[in-house]
């Protein structure tokens, strides 16, 4: 049949491909949509996608239609026979066969509306379902966060540790003496380490404040670096005169 947009097979002859549509006896016109989903239902919905775009991709390259009206045809093709089904008697012999095609054939829309990139307006019907999908998952999602900050809940404090004013350099400079203290052993294993020098700075500014003021992190953070040879131009050292303390092991 010319006229449509599908790679038919030839009357009388073998299937050259498992996707092309038609009877062995010939190609009925204006019967394309029903040989299409026919097929489709064979197919089923494992190989929806690639059966979508062998004939898409015949009937754009023959010149049939652009990409986008032959996404427009299918997407009516499906909502008609949707339709179709969905008049059908419940008590009509064919209602078992009608269910398992509804099901192909709402697999198939919901993968149809997943590709929409071409300006096609979905039906009143599609756009509420599709929305309903995107807000359970959406609830599905937040759930999970809420779960997620209940349990964080039990590590957060409104109440900060506070350094006493002008002893923040004092301070930083024991934090440092932290990270360099290693076991008395001969082994000497390092008792902290921080894959990056911001978790430090990140945990002073979230659990500690200089006098009555909240810690700038971008300051913090100017005072730790990771290359002790290659110091960035940021980095700022803590004065001798602020280095009180001297943490060392304890003797045997």
């Amino acid at each position: 049949m010319r006229d449509t947009y599908f790679k038919t097979r030839r009357p009388f002859s073998r299937r050259k491909h498992r996707y092309d549509i038609g009877s062995p006896i010939g190609f009925w016109n204006y019967y394309d949509d029903n040989h299409f989903l026919t097929r489709l239902y064979v197919i089923g919905n494992e190989e929806q996608e690639q059966y979508y775009n062998y004939h898409m991709d015949y009937a754009v390259s023959t010149g049939k239609c652009t990409e986008a009206e032959f996404y427009a045809h299918v997407r009516e093709i499906i909502a008609d026979h949707i339709e179709a089904i969905r008049k059908e008697s419940p008590f009509s012999r064919k209602h078992g066969r009608n269910r398992v095609n509804l099901k192909y054939l709402r697999t198939f829309r919901d993968y149809l509306v997943s590709i929409n990139t071409y300006g096609y307006r979905d039906p009143v019907d599609i756009t509420i379902t599709r929305y309903d999908m995107e807000i359970a998952s959406l609830k599905k999602e937040l759930a999970k966060k809420n779960r997620e900050l209940e349990e964080l809940k039990i590590y957060e404090s409104k109440y900060k540790v506070k350094i006493t004013y002008g002893y923040l350099s004092a301070f930083l400079d024991l934090i440092h003496q932290f990270r360099e203290i290693r076991t008395p052993n001969k082994n000497g294993v390092r008792i902290l380490s921080a894959s990056t020098e911001m978790v430090w700075a990140k945990m002073i500014c979230k659990y500690f404040q200089h006098g009555e003021d909240a810690l700038n992190i971008e300051t913090i953070r100017s005072r730790f670096t990771a290359d002790k040879e290659k110091r960035g131009t940021k980095y700022r050292p803590i004065r001798e005169k602020d280095k009180f303390f001297k943490i060392v092991p304890e003797q045997d």
